[in-house]
């Protein structure tokens, strides 16, 4: 019986100890918890802090003019379309680009701001919003200024809040060495590294306050084509440059498209037509189509599908849609081209510079719109007719379009 005691003995002291390890562990886990609690209390009063002391910073440096006041709601929603349509979407990457523009501002990662930032006025209208990542957010409206940004201690904890408009006397984006600093009245909200995404949507962000400063609310056709010029550089625009006939043609819309690893295509916008480059690995060009606007009938964008299947569609629908991709779809002569290597917004961006042109083409007589330039050497006759010959050889034009574009040219001698 001794022996039995002593089982019974060593089994209440093994189940004591490990009874005594589990309220140990359990204590520790609750002072951990505690501890944790404790921290993730102290970083949200940081957070509300920052966000604050941010604020107060900003409306402390406020001159007493705010940088809005020179333009009505209704002309700067305008003025935001236009400047996104075109000065920072041409050639540029729809995919990296880190700035979205009135009124293109929707989707999952707006709303998301808009609920984690707590002061959302659903009645302000989105002019700019700027998603640099996960912990440096910013949208400005109409009416406010919002933002987000980290903690410097521990980014999981973000600094959250706004700003009226009428107390902000400017918006500026600075160069440093490096690095762009977005300010609020010389406040600054953000130092970011200048790679070459961030260089280009910062430089864009500038010239867009700088333009509201200035009161310089109309973009010409000659500053897009000398933006896009600059931006596709000297290599791509001789390329182009081959297939634009009129000596005052200016490039008016530029879009790369999706990038695959076998090829590089380019669809462009003239005041006179659109050009499709297809170029195969190594650069070479495989297929190139142009079509005057007075020859297309019609320009439209379709959800792209391959599939017969009605689950095959609503797969290919939902994954095209979450790409924001489609099908761009030009009707010349009867026949369809369909381009489906464009964002859904390029394409769309296309079929507003057709109406655009076509219906300018249409108030000519059926001629596209001609810029006289007095300071522009005329171009040599014989090499425009050179030109057309060679694009009729290559059954880029018909017969007719060739004897139309002739007639033009002998016009003008």
């Amino acid at each position: 019986m001794a022996f039995f005691d002593k089982l019974k003995d060593a089994a209440n002291a093994a189940k004591e100890k490990a009874q005594a390890t589990i309220e140990s562990a359990k204590a520790a886990q609750a002072q951990k918890k505690a501890e944790q609690e404790a921290y993730n209390a102290e970083m949200e009063e940081k957070a509300m802090r920052k966000a604050q002391k941010l604020k107060d910073a900003i409306v402390s440096s406020f001159s007493g003019q705010a940088f809005l006041s020179s333009i009505s709601d209704e002309a700067l929603l305008a003025f935001t379309k236009d400047f996104y349509d075109k000065i920072l979407m041409p050639a540029n990457s729809v995919s990296r680009s880190k700035i979205t523009m009135h009124p293109y501002i929707t989707g999952k990662k707006f709303a998301k701001f808009c609920d984690s930032i707590g002061c959302y006025d659903v009645a302000d209208k989105p002019l700019i919003h700027l998603v640099i990542d996960k912990k440096k957010e910013f949208l400005v409206t109409d009416h406010s200024l919002y933002f987000s940004v980290a903690l410097d201690e521990d980014p999981k904890f973000i600094a959250r809040g706004n700003v009226p408009c009428d107390q902000i006397s400017s918006l500026a984006v600075e160069k440093g060495e490096g690095t762009f600093v977005l300010k609020c009245n010389g406040c600054v909200l953000v130092t970011l590294n200048a790679d070459k995404t961030t260089t280009e949507d910062c430089l864009t962000l500038r010239n867009y306050f700088d333009c509201i400063v200035n009161s310089d609310f109309t973009i010409t056709d000659q500053e897009v084509d000398k933006l896009i010029r600059e931006k596709i550089g000297e290599k791509v625009y001789s390329e182009v440059k081959k297939y634009m006939v009129y000596e005052d043609e200016l490039l008016v819309y530029f879009a790369w498209g999706l990038d695959s690893l076998s090829a590089k295509d380019y669809f462009v916008c003239t005041n006179k037509q659109v050009i499709m480059v297809n170029r195969e690995m190594g650069g070479a060009t495989a297929n190139i189509k142009q079509f005057y606007y007075e020859d297309i009938t019609s320009a439209s964008v379709l959800q792209n599908s391959n599939s017969s299947s009605l689950t095959g569609y609503l797969l290919e629908t939902a994954l095209t849609a979450a790409m924001q991709t489609c099908d761009l779809v030009l009707t010349v002569a009867g026949a369809a081209t369909r381009i489906n290597t464009l964002y859904k917004v390029e394409a769309e961006r296309v079929v507003a510079v057709y109406h655009q042109y076509r219906k300018a083409a249409k108030a000519q007589g059926g001629t596209p719109p001609v810029i006289v330039q007095q300071s522009t050497p005329q171009a040599d006759p014989m090499e425009q007719l050179e030109k057309l010959a060679k694009l009729r050889a290559a059954g880029i034009i018909s017969e007719e379009e060739f004897d139309r574009k002739k007639a033009d040219i002998l016009a003008k001698i």
